[in-house]
């Protein structure tokens, strides 16, 4: 199988060496966490060639391990043009039957990845075409085809595909460092962690404790974000905020439970700066668009992101709900997401749209009896 990437080819040598390797482990955890055998996975001339029988299993997997732009099962043989023609012709005719197609229109890519190969790669397809129209009823349509033959060559060996799984593309897991995502039982919050997912980030999802259907839900998201986590290695934390009620009582005191959605946010903010810490992680994710919901607005993001002075990342900001949507419905969160959860009690008729900075200072105090500090100031 030939294993395609993207963003990995445009780094120095060095990086890319360091990113190849790290996106050869994840293939490698991919394939066993999934019990498919396979006997080699390496690195050759900007492909990831993986040896496998059980192609179509690995298919299934592996384009769910971020770094990976696209795949190609592909047979290898010698580069010798008698068996490229009977192999091409071979994949062609398997690919017809599938298609269920009496004469289908195709065409032959060919890549000399290095040049050990006499003819050239206009040389090669033009032999390769000529072989499968003299044995075969087909048609050359280089635009619009029906089958593309691949044959690429490198090392004194031919890959030859009619084949080409698109996959996820971005950066493998583990060369971005950490981050924790805030992880509730809603639609937003899982595609935020994936986005950070693919941008090659380890996530360390946390769940402030809503109640028990919510937080089996959750469980079921995280399991199914798991899926694309190759590479990382964190299990679902679960953190029971100690405050809640006592901020809640309060702010009804003072009559302003209209803040209540501002201050859930900040205390889950602060207690996802504590586990990033533990953990050594570089920013917290959380699913806010901006201007979805009251607390969503600039004013009591603002706010909320004083919780911490590490880095908040919001990788939804800017999406509207229908994006987000059909992010969600791809990697098969969105169904997960509607399940029934736990009813929240505590959310206010009219919640406060552009919180005050200053205000939520004085409530704070009168709460907590000090300042509302970052951690690490």
């Amino acid at each position: 199988m030939i294993v395609r990437y993207g963003e990995i080819g445009t780094k120095s040598r060095q990086t890319r060496k360091w990113f190849e390797s790290i996106l050869i482990n994840n293939i490698r955890e991919a394939l066993v966490s999934e019990s498919i055998d396979y006997k080699s996975v390496f690195a050759k001339h900007g492909r990831i060639i993986v040896k496998t029988n059980r192609a179509k299993e690995s298919i299934d997997v592996l384009k769910r391990v971020f770094g990976i732009v696209s795949l190609s099962p592909a047979m290898e043989i010698d580069a010798e043009l008698e068996k490229i023609n009977k192999t091409a012709l071979k994949l062609f005719r398997k690919k017809k039957r599938e298609l269920n197609l009496e004469k289908p229109k195709f065409r032959v890519t060919a890549r000399r990845i290095t040049k050990e190969f006499p003819l050239k790669s206009p040389e090669i397809q033009a032999k390769v075409g000529e072989y499968i129209l003299k044995n075969d009823e087909a048609e050359v349509d280089l635009k619009n085809y029906d089958i593309e033959v691949g044959v690429e060559l490198m090392e004194g060996k031919a890959y030859i595909f009619v084949d080409k799984i698109k996959a996820w593309g971005g950066l493998p897991i583990g060369t971005q460092g950490k981050v924790v995502a805030l992880l509730s039982g809603g639609i937003d919050s899982p595609v935020a962690a994936f986005l950070m997912m693919k941008r090659g980030c380890e996530v360390i999802p946390v769940h402030i404790y809503m109640g028990e259907k919510t937080l089996e839900k959750v469980r079921k998201i995280w399991n199914q974000l798991k899926k694309y986590h190759y590479g990382g290695k964190a299990d679902l934390i679960v953190i029971k905020p100690k405050e809640r009620e006592k901020i809640i009582e309060k702010l009804k005191g003072l009559k302003k439970e209209n803040y209540t959605c501002v201050f859930c946010k900040f205390m889950m903010v602060k207690n996802a700066d504590k586990i990033a810490r533990e953990f050594g992680a570089k920013g917290i994710v959380m699913g806010d668009s901006l201007g979805q919901v009251a607390s969503q607005t600039l004013e009591n993001m603002y706010i909320v992101s004083q919780a911490s002075d590490l880095p908040i990342y919001r990788p939804l900001i800017g999406m509207d709900k229908e994006e987000i949507v059909e992010i969600a419905k791809k990697i098969g969160t969105f169904e997960l997401s509607t399940l029934p959860e736990d009813e929240v009690p505590f959310i206010p008729k009219h919640p406060v749209i552009r919180g005050s900075w200053e205000e939520f200072k004085k409530l704070y105090r009168e709460i907590f009896g000090e300042e509302p500090k970052k951690r690490g100031c």
